[in-house]
């Protein structure tokens, strides 16, 4: 994909449980007073899944504050995101 910096491509079932997993251990930071680790963990989980949470098949964006479920289709081209 043209202009994709993001070289990490992870299945689109594994990206929201990857970044709640980083999002804890950016907070455990924050407590523990590693500010700037906790800051960059939150920071990776953010741009982690703003540029995977897309169709597979369209590479639409989709809402980030919506879960996927088994039957959950894209907006943008009626196809299945789950397989």
């Amino acid at each position: 994909m043209k202009g994709k910096w993001l070289k990490v491509s992870i299945p689109l079932g594994y990206v929201k449980p990857v970044c709640m997993v980083a999002v804890i251990a950016g907070i455990f930071f924050f407590v523990s007073g590693s500010w700037i680790a906790g800051l960059c963990m939150l920071l990776g989980a953010y741009i982690l899944e703003r540029h995977n949470y897309c169709c597979p098949g369209c590479r639409g964006k989709l809402d980030m504050k919506h879960p996927l479920g088994k039957e959950s289709r894209c907006p943008f081209c009626g196809g299945k995101l789950l397989k």
